[in-house]
């Protein structure tokens, strides 16, 4: 099961993933999270995946999918994991930062 909290602060859009993040729990957040980051046209985007207790191949993809929609849309995206672990498997091409309080 996959929970998210969204914040929007300082110009800055915060999106919280907290639960599992796998093949069956992705799909209840993918249409409000695309429709909010391309309706609103966020020009700073913080993915923060700090609060995921498990995450599965289907949903590193998804976290993928959600780079090329904020480029798509012309956002800043930076990635909170204090592990560094998506940071790497996206090879650094997105910024990463360990806590959100880094990006204010």
């Amino acid at each position: 099961m996959i929970e998210i909290s969204f914040e929007f602060r300082k110009g800055i859009f915060f999106v919280r993933l907290i639960g599992d993040l796998n093949k069956e729990s992705y799909k209840d957040i993918e249409r409000e999270l695309n429709e909010l980051i391309t309706r609103n046209k966020f020009k700073y985007i913080v993915i923060n995946t700090n609060y995921l207790k498990r995450i599965d191949l289907i949903g590193l993809n998804y976290i993928t999918e959600i780079v090329y929609i904020t480029m798509e849309s012309n956002s800043n995206l930076v990635i909170c994991d204090r592990r560094n672990t998506i940071s790497r498997l996206l090879n650094q091409s997105v910024p990463n930062i360990k806590t959100e309080l880094e990006v204010l």
